[in-house]
């Protein structure tokens, strides 16, 4: 981190004009369509190799909700070469991790292996990939154990008070759905549902690939080539993405006998390419994304002694992505905790922050970003991000120029733009017998 500030500072001082950022890595276009992202650093031997695919849960067909997911899990769970279990011993004889995980606007095949390994590695990665057989006996399993985890999830207030928000949030929009599906819809979800996902979505044109560690672009190319030459293109369909629209100000009660009330406020947000995403960054971090010290923090917490914690926070999407305030307090504080956080958002917006707020902040979004590039993992992992955001290579060297131009003045702009005290929908989780408040 300390070795980040240097750089930082010195990036700083000598701009003065259009800076010539260096870049994370190299950026090729494969025959196959599959975008490949190479960040070498030999320091280490070994490689991560991570293979975004622009589909996940937002792609699921209506009734048929979870199957992004159930494909994702089911993936290494036999080929037409390889059972489980085979595939299992053979990445452990190699020492390599295979996982596969979705999301809702993207699906992630991560392969950790020794650089000595990977040739034999890269052949169990692309028999995953082009081969999967999705087994019935494991599909059921599988089946049982996501619908367990659901129901299991009912029990914890905050997965409660989440699921309902998004879904009042986002009726009708693939946002308020859970990855997961539902129990309902993935009792439905058949073999040949998964197979039909799989073959439609799993598709190099439809893939960023990003590999980072002890290897060279030359080498890793010619890799690909070899062992993903039957990974064919395929068409991708266009999802319909119907319009946001925000929330009046509706307040959901819900009343579960929980030992503390759980709360979410908030509203739609932002997309990740709005021009204001860097103010908005640093006004939340003010506001309550920056932990003690935030407005929200420091009042509800520190100073009014009424919650065990809160936070404030824009996840900025592809499609414009919700703007939360999340809050646990005992029942009987959910009301004034309520109204106390509307107040703090009321005045950030009326005031604006401080000179002071606007560089404590700055600061540590600058020196804090080096966290994510600490690991060939990190690099992997951050490499797909920078291309399904158009975000560019060199991103990482030019993200405190970004930040450091922020003013006060736009700060104050982004809280009056993109805080709608006047539009928040909350949903609170509690005992009402403790917390006094009335079922709505």
């Amino acid at each position: 981190m300390k070795l980040w500030l240097s750089y930082a500072v010195i990036l700083l001082l000598l701009y003065a004009g259009p800076i010539q950022a260096a870049p994370l890595g190299t950026r090729t276009l494969l025959d196959n369509g599959a975008t490949l992202l190479v960040a070498e650093r030999p320091n280490i031997p070994m490689v991560v190799i991570n293979i975004l695919l622009k589909s996940g849960a937002a792609a699921d067909p209506n009734g048929k909700e979870g199957v992004a997911n159930l494909t994702a899990e089911l993936l290494t769970r036999g080929t037409k070469q390889r059972s489980a279990q085979a595939l299992a011993e053979e990445l452990d004889f190699l020492g390599a991790s295979l996982g596969v995980d979705a999301d809702l606007e993207t699906t992630s095949i991560t392969l950790t292996t020794l650089t000595k390994n990977l040739s034999a590695s890269l052949t169990l990665l692309a028999d995953v990939l082009t081969s999967p057989t999705f087994p019935i006996a494991e599909l059921e399993k599988k089946q049982r154990e996501i619908a367990g985890g659901l129901q299991s999830h009912e029990e914890d207030p905050g997965w409660v008070a989440q699921r309902a928000f998004l879904e009042k949030l986002y009726p009708q929009h693939p946002y308020g759905r859970l990855v997961e599906g539902k129990v309902e819809t993935l009792a439905k979800l058949t073999r040949e549902d998964v197979v039909s996902y799989h073959q439609t979505h799993y598709r190099p044109n439809n893939a960023i690939i990003a590999v980072a560690g002890d290897i060279t672009q030359d080498k890793i190319e010619k890799l690909l080539r070899t062992h993903l030459a039957e990974w064919q293109r395929g068409d991708i369909p266009d999802l319909t993405w119907p319009e946001e629209k925000q929330p009046t100000a509706t307040q959901i009660i819900l009343d579960k006998k929980v030992a503390q009330a759980n709360v979410i406020m908030g509203h739609i947000g932002i997309t990740r390419a709005n021009p204001d995403y860097y103010n908005v960054q640093v006004m939340n971090y003010i506001l309550g994304g920056g932990g003690f010290g935030s407005r929200l923090m420091d009042k509800i917490r520190e100073e009014l002694a009424l919650v065990y914690s809160i936070g404030s926070s824009f996840s900025a999407r592809k499609h414009t992505g919700p703007f939360t305030v999340v809050l646990q307090t005992k029942n009987a504080s959910a009301k004034q905790a309520i109204e106390e956080s509307f107040n703090v958002i009321k005045q950030f917006v009326e005031e604006g922050p401080t000179e002071k707020e606007v560089s404590e902040a700055k600061a540590y979004l600058i020196n804090s970003f080096p966290l994510r590039l600490v690991s060939n993992r990190d690099v992997a992992a951050l490499l797909p991000v920078l291309e399904f955001y158009d975000l560019g290579l060199d991103y990482p060297d030019r993200y405190p120029i970004l930040i450091e131009q922020i003013t006060r003045e736009q700060v104050h702009a982004a809280a009056k733009t993109y805080l709608h005290s006047d539009h928040l929908l909350q949903v609170v989780v509690a005992d009402l017998a403790q917390a006094g408040l009335a079922r709505q």
